[in-house]
């Protein structure tokens, strides 16, 4: 073995883009964590994998390094829909129960209530 040279170590992988592909990948599953919208204690993962491919010489090998995150998904929302019919039959979807009466009538402005959005629209 030459003197000056070093075995091949994980900081030395293709001049040091292992380390480069770690933290990249790290970066995302930080941020995936911090996502409020995924589930906090579900597990994340990172796969580094290093392939070797020797030549048919046996005295170069082609290295390739890939990293992949598992990362958690976005929590699921469960909501409520109601079916409901018309006269004629035709099945819709609703996001409130058409079988429940309304039992406060909405609020209806005062005449001497500004309407800053008909406002704006007219200042266009």
């Amino acid at each position: 073995m030459m003197p000056n040279l070093e075995p091949l170590n994980l900081g030395s992988v293709a001049r040091g883009a292992l380390l480069e592909l770690f933290e990249a990948t790290a970066a995302r599953v930080a941020a995936n964590i911090a996502d409020t919208s995924t589930d906090a204690e579900a597990p994340r993962k990172i796969t580094i994998e290093l392939t070797f491919k020797p030549e048919g010489d046996r005295r170069a090998v082609k290295l390739t390094t890939t990293a992949k995150a598992t990362l958690a998904t976005i929590s699921k929302h469960v909501s409520r829909i109601y079916l409901g019919k018309d006269d004629a039959g035709k099945v819709y979807l609703f996001d409130q129960d058409p079988r429940q009466e309304v039992l406060f009538a909405p609020p209806v402005p005062a005449d001497n209530m500004l309407d800053f959005k008909a406002k704006q629209a007219n200042d266009k």
